[in-house]
């Protein structure tokens, strides 16, 4: 049994998070730049028993992909070829950012640290991973 990991790729920031070895508990990954995404994601999962990436794939509202969404699946392509061992999926990210602030509004984490996009990134890759869960 390995990780699974969440990705909430975006045009600047992605965000991250990732299953315990065990998949009992879900935890943030720092965020990264979307320019050094790739490379990121590549050391992760050369280095770590991972055995799914679930992405947020963004749709607009009437359900067709956006152009990040297409970035997504292209990435998918290239790195589903090349670790073939791992199982990729993709997960409607609709509203994540929106429910991301609510929930740390709910947690009581304050205003400032709710401002900072990387904490909403945070939160919404583990939103992602907690639905991809929740549906398997």
């Amino acid at each position: 049994m390995g990780r699974l990991l969440a990705i909430d790729y975006g045009g600047k920031r992605c965000g991250m998070a990732w299953t315990d070895p065990l998949q009992i508990s879900i935890n943030p990954l720092p965020t990264v730049t979307t320019e050094h995404f790739e490379e990121t994601l590549e050391v992760i999962l050369e280095r770590e028993e991972v055995s799914d990436v679930v992405f947020g794939l963004p749709t607009h509202t009437d359900g067709t992909i956006t152009s990040i969404g297409v970035r997504v699946q292209a990435i998918v392509g290239r790195f589903g070829s090349r670790f073939s061992n791992i199982k990729f999926h993709f997960i409607d990210e609709s509203f994540t950012s929106r429910r991301a602030v609510a929930h740390m509004v709910k947690m009581g984490t304050k205003k400032k640290k709710r401002r900072q996009k990387e904490s909403i990134d945070q939160m919404s890759a583990v939103l992602i991973l907690r639905d991809f869960l929740n549906s398997i």
